[in-house]
């Protein structure tokens, strides 16, 4: 049960006090606004999935020239 106990903790999914400083930390390296970087992580988001399946089409594509 002690990782239920987590969730009792605070209403939200995640820390705010932990998200406002990780948005603070973010926001002093890069220097983006908020809109920006919900744009990277979105971008990020979809660009994740779709560089591992170019990564299996290569290896597939690959492996039947080889046969």
């Amino acid at each position: 049960m002690p990782l239920l106990s987590a969730l009792a903790h605070h209403g939200e999914p995640v820390d705010p006090e932990l998200m406002d400083w990780i948005r603070h930390q973010i926001d002093a390296i890069f220097g983006l606004g908020p809109g920006a970087i919900v744009l990277s992580l979105g971008a990020l988001m979809v660009l994740a999935p779709l560089a591992v399946l170019a990564v299996y089409a290569l290896q597939r594509a690959r492996r039947g020239r080889t046969r």
